[in-house]
Order: C-alpha cells, then structure tokens, then sequence
C-alpha cells in the first residue's frame, strides 16, 4: 500500500466514535488534562500522573504487543518534544465478556507557540474501528518517519485546541494541518472563535447543535459545510473533545477536524445513483401497471417532479407535429397556475414545422441552459412568466414511439441548479421506456374503441311490448376486453309462429327470448357471437318453429360459420299471450343457467330445465326437449349468462343462491332497475367472464 493510498484510508479513522486525548506538560513530563475518553482507558488515576504512570494504567502497548514502558514508545519522544506524526498502539478494554486489545491509532504534536501552552503537548488516541483503516495504519507503522509525516498531512487531519474559559472560546493552537487544509496561517486563526470557517452553505441547525454541547461542557461530532480562506468549500467532520482541569473545570476544548468532502461526494454520487435506479424501477412499474393513458401521464409527471426536475411539462403533438394535448406539474402547487400559462403559450407559439422537428431535430434530447430556457426554437416565450418561475436549465426529452414521436416531456430546474450527464442519460432512458407504454396504450385505447362500437352495434335494440317491460344489461369481463361472445335478444314473433299462438284480445303479442354465451370473451368470440345471432333471428322469426326446433337448427347450421370450432350455451324461450292476462312460458336449453322466476306473491323459483335440458351448442346434437310453464301476471322472469353467478374458488350452487336472494329483495315487478342491482356485484368482483342479465316483467 502506498502512502497515498495509505492516507485515503486513514479517512476512515476518525468517525463518530469519540478521541481521547491528554494534554502533557512536556517539562514535568506528566498528564496533566485528560477529557472524559482518556479517563476511561486509565481509570482511577488522578491527575496530573506521570506520563509513563498513566501509560501503564492504560496498559499501552507497541506495534509489536510490547509493552510502551518496556520499548522505545512513542510518548518518550513526545518526552523529547518531538512530533509524533501517527503511531498503531493499543490498549486494554474490558467488558462482560472478558478483556481484549483495542487497536488505536496516536498522534503526539506540540503545541508551540500555544499561550501558556508553549511546553505542552497534545496526544490524540483515535479508536480504529473499521477493518481498512486498521490495515492503513498498521501500514503506516512500517513507513518511515517522512513518510508519516506526509500521508498525516495528506489525511486532511487537523487539530485545533481552544480556551473554553475565554469569551466565546478562541483558538490558541492549531496544527500545521489545520494551515493546509483551511488556507489559514496560525496567526490568521489563533485568538479568533472558529466560526471563521462558517459561510452561506453551513447548516444552521447543525451548527446550533454544536454550540449547545460546547455550551453544556459535553462531546459532540458534527459534519459541516466549512469554507476556506480562498471561498473554496469543503465538508468538515469536526470531533470536539472537553479538558478538565485538575479542579474538574471545564479548561479547553481540542478539535480534531478531517477533511471529507471526497466521501460526501461519493455518497452524494452513490445515493443519486441509487435514486436514478429507484426512479427507473419505479416508472416501469408504475406506468406499465397502467390502463388509462391520461393517469399514465399524470403518473410520469410526478414521477419526474421532484425526482429530476422541478417543473415539467408534457406535450402531446398531431402528425404535424402541432401540439394538441398538454399537462404540467410543479414541485409548488401554488406555482402551477403560471406554468400552466406558459404550456399553453407554448402551443401557440412554436415555429413551423412543430415541436419535434425544430426543437430536436431528430434527437433524442436537447439540453438548454439557462440563457436559451425560454426559447424554443425561434419562439420566444412568455417572459414574465420564465421569470417568476425563476427557470435556468431545461431539457426536452423526446417520447418516441414505434411510428416516430408524438410525445414531448420538457424538464427545468430552477435557476441554480443544472442537468448532469448522468440526469441526462435517465431521462432519454426513461423517455424511451414511457414512449413506448404510452404509444401501447394509444393503442390499446384505439383497440378498445373498435371492441366498444363493434360490441354496441351486436347489442340489440329492446322491442316495445304491450303488457311487458323488459330490462337488459351487458358487462364487460373485468379484464378490460369490452367485448365477448355473450349475447341476448328479445324478437316479436309473427303471428303463429309460436305453436300456431296469435296475438290476444287486449293487444298482447307473442315475444322470444334468447340468451347466450358463446366460447371467449374477445373480439373472435364477439364475431362468432354476431354470427350466431343473425342465424338465431333468421330460424326464430322466419320458420314458425318451436323453441326446441329452433335450437337444432341453429346447431346443424353452426359449422358453416366463418369462425374457428364455435360453441355456445344458450336458452330459448317463447313467451305467449293467454286469456287472463296469463302467460305461457315454453323454452329448451343448450347447457344453459337456469331460469329465476319471481311470482308475484315474492316467491323466487330456480327453474329445472328438466326436458328442456340439453348439450351446448356446436356439437350438431338432435331431439332436444323442451318445457312449458303458465305464468301470471306480475311474475318476472329472469335470464343470464353464467358470468353472474360463477366466482373461482366457489360452488355453483353458492352464486345461485346469491342470485336468488337478490331476485327476491324489494319489489321485482315494479323494480325500474332490477339489472343493474343484480350486475352491480359483478362489477366489482375480480373474475374475467362477461354478463348479461336479461328482466321480463309481466305487468299486472
């Protein structure tokens, strides 16, 4: 290890575990300060001690395990009034569990030219703590002395001693180290407080820490932002150890300083790394979680705000590149009124040829500083407003997508403050990653558009019946498809097309009711599903057949389809007049859910299909039954897909019951929306299949 390297490491020694430190009358040759720390390694002992006495109180021992009064140590140097630049020592430490040798690391320096201190001595003890900087100074004891003496130097190690019974506690010493690191002489420093190190930077809240410790007599370590005497700044770890006397007063006050700024820095660099990291995971999965593409923009912005800027704005532009759509977000809620101003000057202001193609010009980014921030291209925006947003850098990112870029994110940051490289770097990365989430959602949404319209067109338009007030409601699968393969009509049938049955005396006609779910839930079971239909509506209403008949027609013609294997569950049923103001029900079913009938005195029925039960559809199966039931009037009848009911994890039987209690609560027959309290639980449940519920009421 070299000395540089050496010296780097030793960074590491002086931390927020407290120095011991002894004040030495060189000329009596004895201890004769000691702070609270220095006590502990030699308990008991009363001051002013001979050194050598206090060493083997404190059961010092040399590099080499020897003990210091049995070699030539380093305090019989100090003895000599020599330095003693940095020294690997150790001393005895016991505990609970027993007793072990603390390694430490000594520093001995004389304080000439300190007032009434001019004889004396500093020693320092500092813990050595962690592993490398116990390796650099066991290096260090193999170095020879010049060498010390430089990498000490080169350790930014400082030490000042200040007169606590002084007002407001001057300096009346300091090391040449203190010189080097802070740019002031010992004249320049000695007899002033050290507070002369402070600037606009230093944390107040920090330095009043700092004052009330000294104030109260106790040890504190702080790190601040201290300046030199040329105005350069640099991170200070201060650690201020309190001397007694020999009456117990508080006497003096040593400082051992380190220079720190390269550690800050690296922290500073690794936690904005770190936040880089977080931020991209973050996006990823924020945005790509999302469905709705103006949340998803909203969700960038703050993601973006305060995380890399403190403004932004995003842009949406046509094919022309003219902007359309904007939104903007500001680390001040009460600033966001003015930036919105300015967005919209924004879109009215801009150049031919558009944002993308003047500002970027096929770039992924353009950075603009603080002289160019409220100019894009040769528009110059609205002044006033950069102003009071106090705007310096601003960078546009593009978004693109897999047709070119259509989305514009601009980033500022207030005057100040400025883009790095890597800020940069982030922000094209995650310009990349949200253009193409967000062209996917333009997509799905434009997906979505066609599914909506093409399910819409398949629903049919209700017929208006005398005597009946028919209900209808299609929901979605709760995955978003907004179209499947699950359907209902209700035809008025022609007269005698229900076994021979006309129109009644008081106007009432025969009607059909059909419901059915073909396989799926997107658009191909959506196209077979409407395919399914025209043929249902063509054999229903043209060949005068019976319900059953009318599903062995539908399923021979299946597989002329233009679709893949289609199969469906469906029930058909006709529902005609009879005198009384009756009903007769007669359905068969494909593999079908069962009808519910609420009668009129509030009793609901889950109809057996019994002979009208049969296979579902598209497996070409003849001779299927079908069953009748006289209805009276005020009962409703009840149909739906197996959406309603099923839930994973749960019994069949289970929903129906959930079905059946709901049919029968409140008034059914004049309910006006009986539907959509029977769907409204399916809204909100998290299975994927759709639903239709069709309501009959048979009016009274």
């Amino acid at each position: 290890m070299s000395s540089a390297e050496t010296a780097s490491e030793l960074h590491a020694v002086i931390g927020e575990a407290p120095a011991a430190v002894l004040v030495v009358d060189l000329g009596a040759g004895a201890v004769v300060h000691a702070n609270d720390v220095a006590q502990q390694l030699a308990p008991g002992v009363a001051l002013p001690v001979p050194l050598e006495r206090w060493s083997v109180a404190a059961q010092l021992r040399d590099a080499a395990g020897q003990e210091l009064s049995d070699s030539a140590h380093p305090l019989s140097r100090l003895l000599r009034a020599e330095a003693v630049p940095g020294q690997r020592v150790s001393a005895q430490r016991t505990s609970g569990m027993g007793a072990s040798r603390e390694p430490l690391w000594m520093i001995g320096l004389p304080m000439s030219g300190a007032p009434m201190l001019d004889d004396h001595a500093l020693v320092v003890f500092l813990a050595v703590r962690e592993r490398h900087a116990a390796a650099a100074v066991e290096a260090f004891a193999d170095q020879e002395a010049r060498v010390r003496d430089r990498a000490v130097l080169a350790t930014g190690l400082s030490f000042t001693v200040a007169d606590a019974r002084q007002p407001d506690m001057p300096l009346i010493w300091v090391n040449p180290a203190f010189s080097v690191t802070s740019g002031y002489s010992f004249e320049e420093a000695v007899g002033h407080n050290c507070r002369f190190l402070q600037g606009p930077g230093t944390d107040r809240a920090e330095v009043g820490r700092v004052r009330d410790a000294l104030r109260a007599g106790e040890p504190v370590t702080a790190t601040l932002l201290n300046y030199r005497k040329d105005g350069l700044a640099f991170w200070n770890q201060v650690t201020m150890s309190p001397i007694l006397d020999e009456a117990g007063e508080l006497s003096h006050y040593v400082g051992v300083q380190s220079d720190v700024s390269g550690r800050i820095e690296a922290d500073r660099q690794r936690d904005a790394a770190e936040g880089r990291l977080r931020l991209m995971a973050e996006a990823s999965q924020q945005l790509s979680g999302e469905l709705d593409i103006d949340e998803a923009r909203a969700r960038l912005l703050q993601l973006l705000v305060p995380a890399l800027a403190d403004m932004a704005v995003f842009l949406h532009t046509d094919e022309q590149g003219t902007v359309t759509e904007h939104r903007v977000a500001h680390r001040d809620p009460a600033a966001v009124p003015v930036l919105e101003a300015l967005a919209e000057r924004l879109t009215g202001e801009l150049p031919p040829g558009g944002l993308v193609r003047t500002v970027l010009d096929g770039r992924s980014h353009r950075l603009l500083d603080g002289s160019h921030a409220a100019y894009v291209g040769d528009a110059v925006l609205d002044q006033d407003a950069t102003d009071l947003l106090a705007i310096g850098s601003t960078l546009v990112v593009a978004l693109p997508g897999r047709l070119g870029v259509r989305d514009v994110v601009v980033l500022s940051r207030v005057r100040g403050g400025s883009f790095t490289d890597a800020d940069v770097d982030v922000a094209v990365d995650l310009g990349r990653r949200a253009g193409l989430i967000l062209d996917n959602l333009r997509l799905y949404a434009s997906q979505t558009l066609i599914a909506q319209t093409l399910q819409r067109s398949l629903l049919p338009r209700l017929p208006d019946l005398d005597g009946v007030r028919v209900e209808a409601r299609y929901l979605a699968g709760a995955d978003g498809a907004e179209v499947g393969g699950d359907f209902y009509e209700v035809l008025e049938l022609p007269a005698g097309a229900a076994d021979g049955a006309g129109g009644s005396e008081d106007g009432r006609r025969p009607f059909g009711l059909a419901v059915g779910d073909v396989t799926g839930h997107d658009v191909y079971a959506a196209a077979a599903m409407g395919q399914l239909k025209g043929i249902l509506r063509a054999t229903a209403t043209s060949q005068g057949l019976r319900p059953a008949a009318v599903l062995e027609q539908v399923d021979l013609l299946l597989p002329a389809l233009n679709v893949v294997s289609p199969m469906a569950t469906m029930l058909f049923a006709h529902v005609e007049p009879l005198p009384g103001g009756r009903w007769r029900l007669t359905f068969s079913s494909a593999g079908h859910p069962p009808l519910l009938l609420r009668h009129p005195d509030g009793r609901v029925e889950v109809v057996d299909p019994g002979e009208a039960r049969g296979t579902i559809l598209g497996f070409g199966t003849a001779d299927r039954g079908e069953t009748s039931r006289v209805l009276e009037p005020g009962t409703t009848l009840v149909a739906y897909t197996d959406g309603l009911v099923e839930r994973r994890g749960e019994p069949l039987d289970v929903g129906l019951e959930r079905l059946r209690r709901a049919v029968a609560a409140g008034d059914a027959v004049h309910a006006d929306h009986l539907v959509d309290t029977l769907v409204e639980p399916s809204a909100g449940d998290s299975g994927t299949d759709d639903v239709v519920v069709v309501a009959i009421h048979l009016l009274p």
